[in-house]
């Protein structure tokens, strides 16, 4: 047998989790007939089909489910001399791979990472805009801004500020439609919703989403800048990050008192990656920007 090249394995482990070749080849960052070559070239080296084709995707055979058990051992293995040997390098040059939501990565990021280049103009900062939550213990990136508490316990999370969302229309249809003050109205009233699988794992907008008539909600996007971008063009009433939506004049908040979700923000990274200097540069200053943008964040700037 020839010597595995066991870079393979981490492509293999990121079929086997995701369970087909077109999401383990985003998660990659590669090709999809790139990945299948990959696993096919693994299999034709082992002498074993490791999946099987099923009306879901592909699925582990008695050989994968084998091959994945030492696989994973030596990803961990390999996943902690890296952390080991990033944690060594003090010096303030190479990439920090941060993951951060859509909302909070595309329009708020940006504006802040500016001061952070001309203060240390040798680190690039690699964002991942996903809405997902990257695997910080597998290397998919450095640090996370997250909207929840991690409880991995391998992970430093520090609580750095919270992010509330509003309910906004445009005045343009605020104008056709007319501006509601208590909950009530909504009935009367269009929404530009999330997808249905992302407001069924969010308990307020799901509360939010009944007191509209279900024909009324007529938008839904997994994405949060698609979401605003309905609600500017308005086609209805959207809940959104007050950060993004208040510095739009085209929109007005609507109910503060009554819709007011709060969300905590968490820096998370993982406990060996904290003592690397560019990463702790990038985290320590993205620390203090939350904190300094509390009130834009919050919506409650003056």
């Amino acid at each position: 047998m020839n010597k595995m090249d066991w870079s393979i394995l981490r492509d293999f482990i990121a079929v086997a989790e995701t369970g087909g070749l077109s999401q383990a080849a985003r998660r990659l960052r590669v090709s999809q007939p790139t990945l299948s070559r990959r696993i096919a070239a693994l299999e034709e080296q082992l002498k074993a089909q490791l999946f099987q084709r099923t009306p879901r995707g592909l699925s582990l055979t008695d050989a994968g489910e084998h091959v994945l058990v030492g696989a994973r051992r030596v990803e961990e293995e390999a996943l902690a001399i890296e952390r080991q040997a990033d944690a060594a390098q003090q010096t303030l040059t190479g990439t920090v791979r941060l993951t951060v939501t859509e909302s909070l990565g595309a329009l708020w990021l940006p504006q802040k990472l500016a001061a952070f280049h001309a203060q240390y103009p040798g680190v690039c900062v690699e964002v991942l805009v996903d809405n997902r939550a990257a695997n910080l213990v597998r290397r998919e990136a450095d640090i996370a801004i997250r909207l929840f508490r991690p409880d991995q316990p391998d992970l430093i999370a520090r609580h750095v500020g919270e992010v509330v969302m509003g309910l906004y229309a445009s005045l343009d249809y605020l104008a056709r439609h007319g501006t509601p003050t208590q909950l009530v109205h909504l009935k009367n009233h269009y929404l530009v919703g999330f997808d249905e699988s992302m407001s069924a794992r969010n308990k307020p907008v799901q509360r939010l989403e009944r007191c509209f008539p279900p024909d009324k909600i007529v938008h839904r996007s997994s994405s949060f800048i698609g979401q605003l971008s309905a609600t500017r063009a308005g086609i209805g009433i959207g809940a959104h990050d007050c950060v993004i939506a208040d510095a739009d004049p085209t929109l007005q908040r609507l109910m503060p008192e009554v819709f007011d979700h709060r969300i905590e923000i968490w820096l998370v990274t993982h406990a060996d990656m904290r003592r690397s200097g560019r990463i702790r540069a990038v985290y320590d200053f993205l620390a203090k920007a939350i904190a300094a943008d509390h009130g834009r964040l919050t919506g409650k700037a003056a």
